[in-house]
């Protein structure tokens, strides 16, 4: 009998199923979870009968004992307050019109706004689950059109919730909080530097625990898709953020940190602050690897004098294996051909070949550097004898490396005909096939080869 009475009380109440009853909350001022008396007792029947309703997901039952709890004795379990949000949602998503819906999505936003009062302490995390649902179910309006004043709301909200909970943020707030950012913005709420900012803040804290879950580098890659589709990360704009900040910061090696890799990550990696940005962090951490990074940063430039003085800290750096160094010798010599330094050219280029025998392109270069330096050897006969030691370095070059074999003989092919002609051979009284010094920066012994 007792158990169909409980069924009949229930059944009446379910005409009130969706409405908060503006119940007095006695025994809540008093520090107690239950309250006392008559109110102690209610509220331990309401959590006992709303959990074994809800244990079977039968909200129907649920909800009005449910409702109880949350009137009379609001602190006496926080699992309340989130059993009570999954119920909600079940209903807003089953509800039967528009203005029901918006009911309800109203008492939901009043049970987070209540776990927050009762517990403060988990108020950060509160407000960053407010948000997401805030904007699960209001960031459009009925008829489909962005709702600017709740996307507003639910920002505000997960803004608050991240600047608190910090690394123990959710990777949904985060992605949510993006994504909310960026709609402000093409809203022209949010400005440019405001939704750039909101993205560097959020990665900031994001990064430290990429290798601490898989979740993260998903939510990461998810965040950095949203903020690639938005266009926000141009190289004007990333000027604009970060120029006002860089005398202020630029002995910060994080803050150097973050403008080069998103400099990097935006192919704005020509850009005046990038380079800036790159050079001082040299300053602050020097080492090889990033000696060279800053040398080829600026051969695209174009700019061979920065680049040849940062290649020279580079190949001087100590735990480099033979075969990098002997490649960055190669680019040296290369860029002082570019500077016009051919007899540092000459010495680069020897470096090379010393630590890697057949390096083909080295020799190359060398026999170009060798004919580029040829007029600081005296009269147009020496200056033509630097030809012979050329050849000499391109055949050399197609032996050991059979890839630069096509360019080794054209050159030979070509410069064939600088050689001096028989006449001036005989002249100095030499003859082909005799040994020779050619002197200056080349300083080599060749063989004397006459102009047929």
């Amino acid at each position: 009998m007792k158990t169909k009475a409980l069924k009949s009380i229930l059944l009446a109440t379910f005409s009130l199923l969706f409405v908060l009853p503006a119940i007095s909350q006695k025994g809540i001022e008093d520090g107690s979870k239950y309250g006392k008396g008559k109110d102690s007792i209610n509220c331990i029947k309401n959590l006992s009968l709303y959990r074994e309703f809800f244990k079977h997901n039968n909200y129907k039952d649920a909800i009005s004992p449910w409702r109880g709890v949350f009137s009379e004795c609001p602190a006496s379990s926080e699992k309340m307050f989130v059993e009570g949000i999954s119920m909600y949602r079940v209903f807003i998503e089953s509800a039967g019109n528009a203005n029901r819906k918006e009911e309800l999505i109203d008492t939901m936003l009043l049970i987070y706004d209540r776990r927050m009062e009762y517990f403060k302490s988990r108020a950060g995390s509160i407000m960053g689950r407010r948000g997401i649902d805030l904007l699960r179910y209001r960031r459009v309006d009925g008829e489909g059109r962005l709702n600017v004043a709740a996307l507003e709301e639910g920002y505000a909200n997960l803004k608050a919730s991240i600047e608190k909970e910090k690394s123990k943020s959710r990777d949904a707030v985060m992605v949510t909080f993006i994504n909310a950012s960026i709609s402000l913005n093409k809203a022209g709420v949010v400005d440019d530097n405001q939704a750039i900012n909101d993205y560097f803040d959020v990665t900031a804290i994001i990064d430290p625990l990429l290798k601490k879950s898989s979740r993260w580098p998903k939510a990461k890659a998810n965040i950095d898709e949203l903020m690639i589709s938005s266009g926000l990360l141009t190289c004007e704009a990333l000027n604009g953020y970060f120029e006002p900040q860089f005398e202020a910061n630029k002995e910060d090696k994080d803050f150097l940190k973050e403008v080069i890799r998103f400099y990097t990550a935006s192919g704005c990696d020509r850009s005046d602050l990038y380079v800036a940005a790159s050079e001082q962090m040299y300053v602050i951490d020097p080492g090889p690897e990033s000696a060279h990074q800053l040398a080829i940063l600026f051969i695209s430039k174009s700019d061979f004098q920065k680049a040849a003085a940062y290649l020279q800290m580079a190949v001087i750096g100590s735990d480099l294996d033979n075969d990098t160094r002997a490649d960055w010798f190669y680019e040296l010599a290369v860029v002082s051909s570019a500077n016009k330094d051919y007899c540092d050219a000459i010495v680069y280029a020897s470096e090379a070949i010393a630590r890697k025998s057949n390096h083909g392109k080295a020799y190359i270069t060398w026999g170009d550097a060798i004919i580029a330096s040829r007029d600081n050897l005296g009269d147009d006969f020496e200056k033509r004898t630097a030809f012979w030691v050329a050849a000499d370095k391109y055949a050399k070059a197609k032996s050991v490396d059979p890839s630069v074999a096509s360019d080794a003989n054209k050159r030979i092919s070509d410069y064939a005909s600088q050689y001096p002609n028989n006449e001036e051979v005989f002249f100095r009284d030499m003859k082909d096939g005799d040994s020779y010094q050619v002197k200056g920066c080349i300083n080599e012994y060749t063989t004397v080869r006459s102009r047929k």
